[in-house]
């Protein structure tokens, strides 16, 4: 199918069409149609992919009108068009008229200047208004009537001649020039258009545009996402009416730019941005951009996990867990049951004893688990520098501020677990921050305005007595009692003595890859000296003598003396215990050689009946069957 269709009443017309495209060389498809059936042939031409339609006079205004969706040219009437219509009409009769649009009658008063008569005119605004104009001209007396032929068609009076006013091949040929420019410019502006979409369909910012009046004019798929709204319902409607609060109404009147707002819209947390969309100085419409707070935060995460050499991870499972006394299982049945919720926890317990073990352990179990966990120690940053750390700052906050901010702590735990260990050694002004994180459940960079909402679970730690703290003042009671939630007091090592040699055979296996020794364990004197000592370091402390003990052994089995020399300074003491162990060694087995020749005695001198040995002996029957069996 042709792309240029010229459709026309006048057979004369045709033909000049026919000529005009042969000399423009383009395939026109050329059609003769009656003024009711026009738009019908239109469609026809449009379902079959012609991409202009040209016609002319009243027939191409009402195509134009129709619900078209390609653009249709009108073939201009010329200065040339005139004065040949004029002439011929002159032929006819002396006293002319003619009815036409305005655009028309002022090219008729140009010639009549140049042939020095004049002509009968009447404007006419729409069509209806044709047979209205030729009985006026009528009653002026005039031999000849140029015009339209929807005019020509109205004359009535018999003495009246017509010559209608067409085209020439000139005219048709600037039309169909026309015709060519237009399809190129509409490939163009399809194509661009078709770029931006397939922009805006990728990109996941809302994206709405509105035109001066508020009304909107572009939005994207990710705004139906965002704002859970039904698809294709947003175009032609109000922004109000559709974004509750949405601000452009005063980005339109005040031409100004509004960045980086917080804002709730229809239910969801959102950063919008809104600039005027301006020409020549003034403002025709706006755009606004929108990203989900939540979606933003989530994707600052991954990226900074990407990029910082350690993810916000967890390191820690119950392969870690060592221990069968009830102190610490009790313990750890609360890690498994706390976890469930997203109460705030507070870790007790002295230095060295695993707390850090059990924050990884608390946040692995909860529904957090897929979140970051990020780890601060409170006493190991400076508190000048706790602060920019903890919250982010925004870029100037301070002298030596990154360029672009930072993002505090936080933040980056935002949907996971902070832990916050040693605690309380967080100065008081900071004490009065946190309250208010744990409190409100948002954070506010240094420098900046803006509230940044977060969802964190805290798990706080510390081996100082917050009740004496709170009591002499160093630690905010309100502060206390909302980290004391939920409380887990992990046992020393002293507390738990039982659990040393589990503990010695898991850092054997832990340790023996990167040490290359073939250590299959502890003697009984050397385990029975690691039991005896106080560890004031607890598991952290016992981990690192047993790597030097495994180290300094000569033997596979690491004996007492080994013990002593890895434990230094320390184990000094355990020296004079060592040999107080072995006294008490053999004392115990001096005994023992007496209690059983006692026995086999006095079962001798009853014939071995030994409800008769057991009187004897003040003992009951049963300890006695046991004792014999321990012969």
């Amino acid at each position: 199918m042709s792309e240029i269709a010229i459709l026309t009443p006048i057979d004369a017309l045709i033909q000049v069409s026919k000529e005009a495209a042969k000399k423009t060389g383009e395939d026109v498809a050329i059609r003769k149609v009656s003024f009711r059936n026009a738009i019908a042939a239109a469609k026809e031409f449009e379902k079959a992919g012609t991409e202009v339609i040209i016609s002319r006079g009243t027939l191409g205004l009402k195509l134009i009108e129709s619900d078209l969706s390609i653009p249709v040219v009108q073939i201009p009437i010329t200065g040339y068009d005139l004065l040949r219509t004029i002439k011929e009409a002159q032929k006819l009769g002396q006293k002319i008229g003619i009815a036409d649009t305005r655009d028309v009658l002022q090219g008729i008063q140009t010639i009549e200047s140049v042939l020095g008569f004049s002509i009968e005119k009447h404007c006419v605004i729409v069509p209806e208004e044709a047979e209205a104009a030729v009985e006026a001209l009528s009653k002026k007396e005039i031999d000849v009537l140029i015009g339209k032929s929807i005019f020509t068609n109205k004359v009535k009076n018999n003495s009246i001649k017509t010559v209608i006013l067409t085209s020439g091949e000139e005219s048709v040929i600037q039309a169909i020039h026309e015709a060519r420019s237009l399809i190129e410019v509409r490939r163009t502006e399809l194509k661009r258009t078709k770029e931006l979409q397939a922009i805006l369909d990728f990109i996941a910012d809302g994206v709405i545009a509105v035109d001066e009046k508020g009304v909107i004019t572009v939005c994207n798929p990710s705004v139906y996402s965002i704002l859970n709204l039904p698809y294709d319902s947003v175009i032609g409607k109000q922004i109000d009416d559709i974004l509750v609060n949405s601000q452009m109404k005063k980005v339109l009147s005040t031409g100004k730019e509004e960045l980086n707002r917080i804002q709730d819209a229809n239910g969801v947390k959102v950063i919008a941005n809104r600039i005027p969309i301006r020409h020549e100085q003034k403002v025709f419409g706006a755009v606004c951009t929108f990203q989900e707070v939540h979606r933003l935060q989530q994707q600052e995460q991954e990226i900074r996990k990407k990029l910082l050499h350690r993810g916000h991870v967890t390191k820690y499972s119950l392969n870690n867990i060592v221990g069968e006394s009830e102190m610490y299982q009790k313990a750890i049945e609360k890690v498994k049951k706390y976890s469930q919720v997203d109460s705030t926890i507070l870790l007790t317990g002295e230095t060295g004893v695993g707390k850090e073990v059990f924050a990884h352990l608390i946040h692995s179990f909860s529904k957090r688990t897929e979140g970051p966990f990020v780890a601060v120690n409170c006493a190991a940053i400076p508190e000048n520098l706790l602060e920019s750390e903890l919250f982010g700052y925004v870029e100037g906050a301070f002298t030596g501020a990154k360029k672009g901010g930072k993002t505090g702590l936080f933040e980056l735990a935002h949907q996971g677990t902070i832990f916050l260990d040693e605690i309380g050694e967080l100065a008081e002004s900071l004490q009065a921050q946190l309250l208010r994180v744990l409190q409100e459940g948002e954070v506010m960079r240094l420098g900046d305005e803006r509230v940044i909402p977060i969802n964190i679970r805290v798990i706080a730690a510390s081996n100082r007595d917050f009740e004496k703290m709170v009591e002499d003042g160093s630690f905010r009671a309100d502060l206390y009692y909302r980290l004391n939630i939920l409380d887990i007091p992990i046992p020393s090592l002293r507390e738990r003595i039982l659990d040393i040699p589990l503990l010695c055979d898991f850092f054997i296996k832990e340790l023996e890859p990167g040490i290359r020794r073939n250590i299959k364990g502890f003697t009984a004197e050397a385990m029975k000296i690691m039991q005896s000592y106080h560890w004031p370091g607890n598991i952290r402390q016992l981990r690192n003598i047993v790597e030097r003990a495994m180290i300094l052994s000569p033997e596979k089995l690491i004996d007492s003396e080994t013990v002593l020399a890895a434990g230094g300074k320390d184990f000094s003491k355990l020296h004079v215990l060592k040999q107080h162990s072995i006294n008490e060694v053999d004392e115990e087995t001096k005994l023992q050689n007496y209690e059983k020749e006692y026995i086999l005695n006095v079962l001798k001198q009853v014939n071995g009946n030994k409800t008769e040995a057991a009187k004897i002996l003040g003992i009951g029957r049963t300890t006695l069957w046991r004792k014999i069996n321990s012969l």
